[in-house]
């Protein structure tokens, strides 16, 4: 058993060996992290650090070849790999210098007219990759390139998808504004492909934060939005009363929106429902700043 086992490994490396010969790095790498996973699973965790060590070391080649080449992206898509053979590897300095790699293709991206030469879900590895690592800013940016890719592919949903996750990365940043904004294109791109369900949620998000950024007429349109989305969906009431109540408070119908609220406060995640609180404190603010004698 153990001769056979040892045979496996030196397949495995041999096959690697033949695949760096050719300058196959990328080839080599994985079958640096076969053989890594093999020694994992009989418990030899000193060959598994080895072999995941020049697994991280073929796959950061074949990404320094990448970007050499002007395949930014998928040389990016390659340092993510060679950093997580390095952390298993625990050559957390060799893994930190892959990272830094991948935010500097970021970077380069945000300065300039973005070209991307991959797909949306290449996009989106490096959006999951930065929000992974507290880059919530950069995260962000990949995902809404990954959402105008994903709209390019014809992949409606999809784009939807991806706007929604950009708009998650600023609601984290407390960017009430943009959050918004991504949620109103997440509801268009879901409008686009059928989804009306899910149309019809963000575009009542998108409406309630455009309360809380004060731009009322804004979320008056969002709250017709949902509502269309609604009856072309034929949506259960729930979403339809929340499109109702988005609109009473954008045009600051307090009496109409506060019996609304009355029916749908008790059906409401709490989340949602501090988010509504906050609209109506919003509402009222601006009323008696607007109206000092009716509202004082």
């Amino acid at each position: 058993m153990s001769r056979r086992r040892d045979e496996k490994h030196l397949k495995l490396v041999k096959a690697a060996e033949e695949a760096l010969e050719q300058g196959n790095y990328e080839d080599a790498a994985r079958l640096m992290q076969r053989a890594a996973a093999y020694s994992g699973l009989l418990g030899d965790m000193e060959k598994f650090r080895m072999f995941m060590g020049k697994a991280g070391e073929f796959y950061k080649k074949a990404a320094e070849n990448l970007w050499r080449s002007e395949g930014k992206l998928e040389a990016s898509l390659l340092y993510i790999k060679a950093a997580k053979c390095y952390r298993d590897a625990g050559h957390h300095e060799s893994a930190e210098i892959c990272n830094l790699m991948v935010h500097k293709y970021c970077d380069a991206m945000r300065r300039s007219s973005p070209r991307f030469e991959g797909s949306a879900l290449d996009l989106k590895r490096i959006g999951d990759f930065l929000k992974g690592r507290g880059d919530l800013e950069g995260a962000g940016d990949c995902y809404r390139w990954a959402a105008e890719k994903a709209e390019e592919e014809g992949k409606l949903a999809l784009s939807g998808g991806l706007h929604r996750d950009a708009g998650n990365c600023r609601w984290l940043l407390e960017d009430i504004g943009k959050t918004a904004e991504e949620y109103s294109r997440a509801a268009d791109k879901y409008f686009e492909a059928q989804e009306y369900f899910e149309a019809a949620w963000h575009y009542n998000l998108s409406g309630f934060l455009l309360i809380l950024d004060g731009r009322f007429k804004a979320a008056s349109e969002m709250a017709w939005k949902a509502g269309t989305a609604c009856i072309e969906g034929k949506i259960p009431v729930l979403l339809d009363r929340m499109s109702r109540l988005c609109g009473y408070l954008s045009r600051g119908n307090l009496h109409d929106a506060e019996r609304e609220w009355s029916t749908l406060r008790r059906k409401m995640k709490i989340d949602y429902a501090q988010l509504i609180e906050r609209c109506f404190r919003k509402v009222r603010e601006t009323l008696k700043e607007r109206y000092p004698s009716k509202y004082p």
